[in-house]
C-alpha cells in the first residue's frame, strides 16, 4: 500500500499476472478489487471503484525487492492472489485491519491505518511533484478529490516575512520606525 498507494482491497485483490516484475521500470496494474458478498464470502471483483481506478503505476525498488521475495516464498493457489491466505483465499480487509492493528499495540503508531498509507502517497507526490500526479497514482478522476481529501495541509505557513516587511516600509521603500513599542504585530 505504502508502495502505490492503492487501496486496501485493491492490494489484496493483485494476482501474480497483475504484475511485471521483470522489465526496467516493474510495474502493477490495478485492475480490481476485493469484494464481500453475504453467504458467499470474499471475491475478487474484476474492476475498479471507478474507471479513473483501473491504472498500471511502476514500483519504487523496496516493493520490487518485496514481492520477488514473496513468490519466492509463496504457495501457489487456486486465485494466483499475490496476498492469500495459508487456505488460499481472498485475504478479509477486515482481518488484515485487524492484524495491522495488533502489531500496532504497544506502539505509538495507533494513527496508522491502511488508509494513512494512501494519504501518506498522496502528500509526497503533491509535494515532490504536483497534486495531478498524485490523483494519478490513487486513481481519483479528479485533482480535487485527491486536494481535498488526501494531501495533508501544512500546519506552518510558508516563510513570507520578506513580503510583509513592505506594509512596513515607507513609500520610497524603506522600513518606517517603530512607533509604539506594544504593538503585537
Amino acid at each position: 500500500m505504502l508502495a502505490t498507494g492503492a487501496r486496501i482491497g485493491d492490494i489484496l485483490a493483485l494476482r501474480w499476472a497483475d504484475l511485471d516484475l521483470a522489465t526496467a521500470r516493474p510495474t502493477l496494474t490495478i485492475c480490481g478489487t476485493l469484494v464481500f458478498v453475504k453467504a458467499q464470502g470474499f471475491f475478487r471483483q474484476p474492476w475498479t471503484k471507478s474507471d479513473a481506478g483501473y491504472r498500471t503505476v511502476v514500483l519504487p525498488r523496496f516493493a520490487v525487492g518485496m514481492l520477488l521475495a514473496r513468490k519466492l516464498d509463496a504457495a501457489d493457489n487456486p486465485h494466483d492472489a499475490v496476498f492469500a491466505s495459508r487456505r488460499g483465499t481472498w485475504l478479509s480487509p477486515n482481518n488484515v485491519r485487524r492484524q495491522w492493528r495488533q502489531a500496532r499495540a504497544d506502539t505509538d503508531l495507533a494513527w496508522v491505518t491502511p488508509h494513512t498509507f494512501r494519504k501518506t502517497v498522496a502528500t509526497l507526490f503533491n509535494e515532490e511533484t504536483n497534486t495531478k500526479n498524485a490523483a494519478a497514482q490513487l486513481g481519483h478522476s479528479s485533482e480535487e478529490v485527491t486536494a481535498t481529501y488526501y494531501i495533508a495541509k501544512p500546519v506552518q505557513a510558508p516563510d513570507v516575512s520578506d513580503v510583509l516587511e513592505r506594509l512596513g516600509a515607507d513609500r520610497n521603500g524603506r522600513p518606517t520606525p517603530r512607533e509604539h513599542d506594544d504593538d503585537h504585530g
